[in-house]
């Protein structure tokens, strides 16, 4: 008779799932230990995918936030583990987005610096790139007033979505969201021909 011994991830599991229950009941300690037992492996794994320590802290971070605000809403669906993977992996997603828009804003003004360099460029070069910007400043001006909050403060002051909430009074959640409208926003004006 071959007796088989008990699977340690279950049982990392089931410590996990406990505790987000009691995360889910209001217990403040309970979130501590969390945050001890995966800590360092979401860390690891949000720097593996963007490359940055410190940034990589602030998602962890901010996944710790995210779980608490949203603690009375979680159901043990699935592992707490993976709750906590997809959240830091939205998080990762979000910030590559973010660069990715970062890159192509500053590969414009890159050009429009270019231009105003006295480089040689055409008369067609300059009103692309005042067209541009103008678009890219009407549709800033055109949100309302929270969402270009959080966008001046994250995307044109590089603060953090937590860093935002902070100073808005607001949660990250909603810094998250209102980026998010405001980009698509912004994207689509910069995008629009004519």
């Amino acid at each position: 008779m071959s007796v088989t011994s008990p699977n340690p991830d279950s049982a990392h599991n089931d410590v996990l799932t406990s505790l987000m229950d009691e995360i889910r009941g209001g217990s403040e300690p309970a979130l501590g230990r969390l945050m001890d037992l995966c800590w360092p492996e979401l860390v690891r794994y949000a720097a593996s995918q963007v490359g940055d320590v410190d940034l990589a802290r602030d998602m962890a971070q901010e996944a710790f936030i995210q779980v608490w605000e949203r603690r009375r809403g979680w159901r043990p669906r699935g592992s707490a583990r993976v709750y906590l993977y997809r959240i830091v992996r939205h998080l990762v997603i979000d910030e590559k987005r973010r660069r990715a828009v970062r890159r192509r804003w500053q590969d414009r003004q890159g050009r429009d610096d270019a231009i105003r360099g006295g480089q040689a460029a055409t008369p067609a070069d300059v009103l692309d790139a005042r067209l541009l910007a103008d678009r890219f400043r009407a549709a800033v001006a055109s949100l309302p007033d929270r969402r270009r909050e959080v966008f001046e403060l994250v995307f044109q002051r590089g603060l953090s979505h937590a860093e935002a909430a902070a100073v808005m009074n607001v949660s990250a959640q909603t810094v998250a969201n209102q980026m998010s409208t405001a980009l698509r926003t912004v994207r689509r004006a910069v995008a629009a021909d004519g």
